[in-house]
């Protein structure tokens, strides 16, 4: 196999890409979208068990956890990246998922699955966005918009397909059957990840002699932050706030749209397609916006993507408001396209702000900070449900948090050509 693949790290990185984006689309397709549309099975299947009904909020708390246990284990999977590479965390987060599908299917308590989704959060940092990005950052010095670009639109594939994959197999098959059945996913990747994944391009150079471009060899030049230096620097706290705001109102929509649209008497099938549309909306902003940003300007197209978000926020306050299902599918078809846009900003400018030397580190903290904006997001939508038995007040405050996203991202300091020269 070796012989026949590619020796020049120019070519060899979009092997890398493939694998990559692979990858994270199933780990996030798994872990995030598949598992809305199992929660209306889970309800009554909990509630049969327990002769008590589940409260909305009580069963989404597992979402929060999933994404907190993400901040708690982001910077160790940042550090550890930065140390011993990203292969040999990716390869144990795909034996940990099977095991999580295995383990949920045998689940008869909240309990019981609060402690998987421990699990999980623990997944998407070892297999997840950020030791992917990382590994996109070293392989890729021009073209890393759009490779950023391409990887992320994985999250979107795979929390698009995976509800629809989801909810038919749910109509052949019992819900603990199908956590069965995808509990062999994962392990079906392995055997190429351990084929085609290399750590850097320093690492395929280990095995051939002739380097032909030197920029495929010039994955660490450039300025890079410390992670101390990367805490004191003001960017660093915007961006940080940003991702705050916008990881809790993408993560709170795609937690609670399915329930939303069932609650408006949408058929299953027509409720998935509502998280489909904005993980194919996201899916569209992701593979764009990189290169777009790298093109017209990197703050651009960050606004461009927080505000168009917004306003996908408020078409669906306003379907809330006078029960208007057009309202709903383009306040969806937005709210994903503008996430799509600004997550691969996100990424994008870790890595171009504060360079790649400590970057496993730098994003780690950044982890901590969005992904615990993430994890409240579901659950705090929930609690404020069951207050107000209704989902306006919750997506009111969503719509708040975005105007706060796109003050910060417009206090950015971004100097495209700096950033260009350093790279």
């Amino acid at each position: 196999m070796s012989s026949i693949l590619p020796k020049d790290p120019l070519k060899y990185r979009w092997i890398i890409l493939v694998m990559s984006f692979l990858l994270i689309t199933i780990t996030n397709g798994l872990t995030l979208g598949g598992l809305y549309v199992f929660e209306e099975e889970l309800i009554n299947s909990l509630s049969q068990i327990t002769g008590e009904g589940v409260l909305r909020a009580d069963l989404k708390l597992r979402d929060a956890i999933l994404l907190w246990s993400t901040a708690f284990f982001g910077f160790f999977a940042g550090v550890l990246a930065d140390k011993i590479g990203v292969k040999k965390l990716m390869i144990s987060g795909l034996l940990l998922l099977s095991l999580c599908f295995w383990q949920y299917s045998q689940a008869i308590s909240l309990n019981q699955m609060y402690i998987i989704h421990v699990f999980m959060g623990l997944v998407l940092c070892i297999a997840g966005m950020l030791v992917n990005v990382i590994l996109i950052s070293r392989w890729f010095n021009n073209s890393r918009g759009l490779a950023i670009g391409i990887l992320l639109a994985g999250t979107s594939t795979g929390n698009g397909l995976f509800p629809q994959i989801n909810t038919y197999l749910l109509s052949l098959g019992d819900w603990r059957e199908v956590m069965i059945w995808l509990s062999f996913i994962p392990l079906c990747l392995i055997p190429l990840l351990l084929t085609f994944i290399k750590d850097s391009p320093e690492e395929l150079q280990a095995t051939t002699e002739d380097i032909t471009d030197q920029e495929s060899t010039e994955s660490h030049t450039g300025k890079s932050f410390t992670l101390v230096q990367a805490l004191k620097a003001r960017n660093f706290w915007l961006l940080s706030l940003m991702a705050f705001c916008t990881f809790y109102s993408i993560l709170a929509m795609t937690g609670h749209v399915f329930l939303m649209l069932r609650e408006e008497n949408y058929a299953p099938q027509v409720a998935a397609t509502g998280v489909s549309i904005i993980f194919l909306g996201g899916f569209i902003g992701k593979v764009i916006s990189g290169q777009l940003a790298e093109t017209y300007g990197r703050k651009k197209i960050l606004l461009s993507g927080v505000g168009i978000m917004l306003i996908g926020s408020i078409f669906i306050v306003l379907a809330l408001l006078y029960s208007n299902p057009l309202f709903v599918w383009i306040g969806l078809g937005f709210y994903g396209f503008g996430w799509g846009g600004l997550y691969t900003l996100i990424q994008l400018l870790s890595a171009d702000l504060f360079g790649i030397a400590s970057l496993g580190k730098i994003m780690g903290v950044i982890n901590i900070v969005d992904t615990f904006g993430g994890g409240l997001g579901p659950f705090l939508t929930g609690y404020l449900y069951d207050q107000t038995e209704g989902y306006l007040t919750p997506f009111i405050v969503i719509s708040l948090l975005l105007i706060i996203a796109f003050l910060s991202s417009s206090l950015l300091r971004i100097d495209d050509k700096e950033i260009e020269d350093n790279r």
